[in-house]
């Protein structure tokens, strides 16, 4: 389910099975993936939600996020419908960014070594400073 509302409502057709009572019927009470304004909606709800938190954004389509604290706290977000790159260079803010995000939304991963993202796979080598991208 998308963590958004929608600016207008949106009634649904029960399943078979299921009966509104007569002069009632179901409306979303969130946005579901399908609706036709769903992703524009939640890319709205989570780039405000980023910009209240401090994050500025780099470009027009508010798809990349800087945050630039005084203490040369850094942290770059780029985001594409609901999936989210993020590099930092504060273990600890990032790990008070992850805990605000999770309060408001459900995250899948929440600090793991990204393998792959949108289609690319990633392999990282630390100990060679390499980063190796690939594309099936």
């Amino acid at each position: 389910m998308v963590s958004s509302i929608e600016d207008k409502d949106i009634y649904i057709e029960l399943l078979k099975g299921y009966k509104a009572p007569k002069g009632y019927t179901a409306k979303l009470a969130s946005l579901l993936y399908g609706c036709s304004n769903s992703v524009f909606c939640f890319h709205r709800t989570l780039s405000t939600w980023m910009i209240d938190y401090g994050f500025q954004p780099v470009n027009t389509d508010k798809t990349l996020f800087s945050l630039n604290q005084d203490d040369c706290t850094v942290m770059i977000i780029v985001l594409c419908v609901d999936d989210g790159l993020t590099a930092h260079n504060n273990d600890t803010e990032y790990a008070k960014f992850i805990k605000a995000l999770l309060e408001r939304f459900e995250l899948s991963a929440e600090s793991t070594e990204v393998t792959w993202y949108l289609g690319v796979g990633i392999l990282r080598d630390w100990s060679k400073g390499t980063i190796k991208l690939t594309q099936h």
